[in-house]
């Protein structure tokens, strides 16, 4: 394991739904490898009742899946789960942001084409209560919105200004030590400035914060150019 994934190795564990296949046993090897946390494979269907903790981050294989059945399985992991933090791995590259938006308990999405450092880091990232989200998805999901964009709505007339600058580096991705240094605030305050944006914005997480930004807020799809 590397020195920064040991510095962060997280509290909770992973548990990876899909077949339990060669391939999705060695993925869990590099999980409890890299990130120093324990990784099960398991089946949709196994998890039930309370052998699986509402706080383990789950990660849906989504392989091969039809839009329909990924929107059944997620219901399941939603309700019979009770699981609050899942990813997406082997996506589509042309998923629909509109889809990720509709789950608020989905906070990456890890495409076929992701590095395996990039996998690392987004797992450490959502263990901290951060999103993992392609950039090519997001400009893809502002392009298509851009020329309904809505200027100056009235929910941007109540953030601040250091408000309307964190929402602008959520959409980038950044950490909340990466915003605090940026802004040159504490990342308490940072925590204050994101609680405040999700109850002004009336949004649930930092997906749907991120949506509502690219539909209202000029010029923001420059921070993950």
């Amino acid at each position: 394991m590397s020195e920064t994934a040991r510095r962060d190795t997280p509290k909770g564990g992973v548990v990876l739904i899909g077949r339990n296949d060669f391939q999705n046993k060695l993925l869990a090897h590099l999980i409890a490898e890299r990130i120093g946390c324990s990784c099960l494979v398991r089946s949709i269907e196994d998890l039930s009742g309370p052998s699986v903790d509402a706080d383990t981050l789950a990660l849906l294989d989504v392989e091969g899946i039809a839009a329909p059945d990924l929107n059944v399985r997620l219901q399941v992991l939603a309700t019979r789960a009770s699981l609050r933090n899942i990813a997406l791995i082997n996506a589509d590259e042309g998923m629909s942001f509109e889809q990720i938006v509709a789950c608020p308990g989905i906070k990456g999405i890890f495409c076929r084409e992701t590095t395996e450092e990039n996998f690392v880091k987004g797992i450490l990232a959502i263990f901290k209560g951060e999103c993992w989200l392609p950039r090519k998805m997001l400009f893809a999901h502002w392009e298509q919105n851009s020329a309904h964009k809505r200027f100056f709505p009235t929910e941007t007339g109540l953030l601040t200004p250091k408000e309307i600058d964190t929402l602008k580096l959520l959409v980038g991705g950044h950490s909340n030590n990466h915003i605090a240094r940026t802004l040159n605030v504490s990342p308490h305050t940072v925590k204050t400035h994101i609680y405040n944006l999700f109850r002004k914005l009336h949004v649930g997480n930092r997906v749907q914060a991120v949506h509502w930004a690219l539909q209202n807020i000029e010029g923001v799809e420059r921070e993950f150019r």
